[in-house]
């Protein structure tokens, strides 16, 4: 598979979120972010982790998302970090690959069962721990936001999101369908 690095996108482009509330047939996925500590120095390095826990009836199954770069086939594990100064989300800019995608089909069935996350429901599944990219530098309260957009294509979205849900149908789960966001977790940052 070849990739193309066609540019910077600013991580705080507008989308429509599902935000947490009551499970729905929409919101199959529940995120929680989960810090390495509640409080900082200022200065320190900000490590996170993701749990996606599957709150519908059916087994959800997607790749491990990407979560220091975009990459739109992976499906796209965004955060952000608000300090307290600004209360304005810190801009970050993340490297876009633009791919194809795994083809062919019987690729894209191994890659499913092999190397995706399969849910079945009340299960969860946790990211690997992710430094991220901004400088705890004002002490007092911080947010953190994490939202996650499943797995599309960079060319023909719907058809390629088509050909993933059929894919995954066929091995016996289904594809998260909506962006969702966790509810946002403060922490202090000290001098």
């Amino acid at each position: 598979m070849s990739l193309i690095v066609v540019g910077l996108w600013p991580c705080l482009a507008p989308s429509q979120k599902t935000q947490n509330s009551a499970p729905s047939e929409k919101n199959e996925l529940t995120l929680s972010i989960i810090l390495e500590k509640e409080h900082y120095s200022s200065g320190e390095k900000l490590f996170t982790r993701t749990k996606f826990t599957n709150v519908s009836r059916t087994t959800l199954c997607f790749p491990q998302p990407s979560q220091e770069e975009i990459a739109a086939w992976l499906g796209v594990l965004r955060t952000t970090v608000t300090p307290p100064i600004s209360g304005q989300e810190e801009e970050q800019f993340l490297e876009v690959f633009d791919g194809g995608g795994t083809w062919p089909r019987d690729k894209l069935l191994h890659e499913i069962k092999e190397r995706w996350v399969w849910l079945r429901p009340t299960e969860s599944y946790v990211t690997t721990s992710l430094g991220v990219r901004t400088t705890l530098s004002s002490p007092g309260q911080w947010r953190i936001n994490v939202s996650y957009r499943p797995p599309e294509g960079s060319f023909h979205p719907a058809e390629y999101r088509k050909y993933l849900g059929s894919a995954a149908e066929s091995v016996g789960c289904a594809l998260p369908q909506a962006e969702i966001a966790a509810d946002p977790v403060s922490f202090s940052v000290s001098q």
